[in-house]
Order: structure tokens, then C-alpha cells, then sequence
């Protein structure tokens, strides 16, 4: 259920991806074979627009990071999770050194190396955390691509065609609507985060309880 459908991006054709299109020949293997790189080569979408990916199979929407507001896109075709480097700025944690290099593949057909990973951030789906690794790349329109990985260890289903993203949680599954019907709930995550800033800098905060 969570597979995409290769697609590529120089062709068109579904079934391979760019780097092994017939009609580039040979000249893409050099990225895939340099000594100490993953095999796999992971998948970032995202730059430009939302409908950068030819594969319909993602939704989006914003949920607190480490306490921050980011623009999230859930996408199987993705096989690694990923931060956008302006957004890693905003989260203070450093970032790790791999003993390996991914080559990740972005919309434009573009091949990257990443070897840095950010551990241990925390993802707020409906007042739940969950933890996550993220590679800063440059990404355009997204803060953050949740993956395969992501997907794969939380056992997340996501029914498309509705936009939801079903995610166990201990004895109950979490009911994430992406399909712009939450934005009651992002403008109080909005709120709590600005109310959050003003307390860490000292402002006094009070607390009204108004009723109709």
C-alpha cells in the first residue's frame, strides 16, 4: 500500500527513473557507483511547486516540528525523510556526519550527495510525538518530506484519494486530514507556538476564558 510507481522524469514513462532511462545511455552511472555511496538512491520532490512529483500519491499539510510551523509533504516516493536547509536552521540540534553518502534524486532530475542527518526530532501529528531523522536538503516549496522510512516504521497508511494519513499510536490510530479541512487546528498550533515565544522571552501571559 505504500509503494509509488517509478516515474521518469526525462521520458515520461512509468516503471524507471530518470538515471535509467534508455535514453540517456550509461551517463548518469557514474553518480551511482563512486566508492562508499548507498546502492539505493533516495528521492527528494518537492522543488518549485507541490506538483513538482509526477506521482499523484502525496499529501501535505503544516504540523509542528520542534515546536516550529512546517509545511509537510507525506510522499512514498520519497525513500528517505528530508528538511529543507533554511528550515534546519530553526532546529537546534546538529547535525550527524554519515560514514556514507546518499545520492538523492531530486524533481528536476538533479542527483545530490548528502552525507548529514539530523536526529531525533520531534513530529507533532495531533498532540503525539513522534520521533524522526531528517537530511537537510534544498528543497523549494516544502519545509519537510516525510519518506518511506518514516512511513515504513510507524506502519502509516495514507488513503490518498481522501488525503488522510492514518498513523497507530499505542491502542489507537490517529486520523490526520490533509486535505485543508484542519486549518482550525493550524491557526491554534499558529497561536500556541507565538504564545510559546512570548513566554520563553519573559512577556507576562494572561489567561481570559470567554464564553457565549
Amino acid at each position: 500500500a505504500y509503494q509509488g510507481v517509478p516515474t521518469c522524469f526525462e521520458c515520461g514513462a512509468q516503471g524507471h527513473y530518470k538515471r535509467n532511462c534508455p535514453r540517456l545511455g550509461n551517463r548518469n552511472q557514474g553518480n551511482q557507483n563512486q566508492a562508499g555511496n548507498e546502492n539505493a538512491v533516495a528521492r527528494a520532490y518537492g522543488l518549485g511547486t507541490a506538483g513538482g512529483n509526477p506521482n499523484a500519491n502525496v499529501v501535505k499539510g503544516t504540523f509542528l516540528l520542534n515546536n516550529h510551523c512546517a509545511l509537510i509533504l507525506f510522499d512514498t516516493g520519497a525513500d528517505k525523510s528530508f528538511m529543507s536547509a533554511a528550515f534546519s536552521s530553526l532546529i537546534n540540534i546538529n547535525p550527524s556526519t554519515l560514514d556514507y553518502s546518499y545520492d538523492v534524486e531530486l524533481a528536476n532530475g538533479q542527483i545530490i550527495g548528502v552525507n548529514t542527518v539530523i536526529r531525533g526530532c520531534t513530529l507533532n501529528l495531533l498532540n503525539h510525538p513522534f520521533n524522526i531523522d531528517l537530511m537537510p536538503v534544498e528543497l523549494g516549496s516544502f519545509d519537510v518530506i516525510v519518506g518511506m522510512d518514516w512511513l515504513k516504521t510507524y506502519h502509516v497508511v495514507i488513503v490518498y484519494d481522501e488525503k488522510i494519513v492514518r498513523v497507530p499510536f499505542e491502542n489507537e490510530t490517529l486520523i490526520i486530514r490533509c486535505d485543508g479541512s484542519n486549518n482550525g487546528n493550524q491557526l491554534n498550533i499558529i497561536l500556541c507556538t507565538k504564545t510559546r515565544k512570548y513566554l520563553l522571552k519573559g512577556y507576562p501571559v494572561f489567561l481570559a476564558n470567554i464564553t457565549t
